[in-house]
């Protein structure tokens, strides 16, 4: 992995074709599409849901700082 090539990024501004970095130094999936999804009447509630090309999903905060880098670049 190009570790020069990985990028801050906050949760809601994850790409697509974007694989997060883990802290532990492993990769997630590649990342298919990135929402945001509120959960409940409180606008301020609001959550980024990440669907990953094997099928699985997170949710994250928004605003929550995670590294990603280019599929390519691994």
């Amino acid at each position: 992995m190009n570790i020069e090539k990985i990028e801050e990024a906050l949760s809601e501004n994850l790409g697509e074709g974007y694989r997060i970095v883990r802290d532990n130094g492993e990769l997630s999936s590649t990342i298919e599409w990135v929402d945001w999804v509120q959960q409940s009447d409180n606008e301020e509630d609001i959550r980024v849901e990440v669907h990953f090309e094997d099928d699985t999903d997170e949710i994250f905060e928004k605003g929550i700082m995670l590294r990603q880098i280019w599929h390519e670049d691994v």
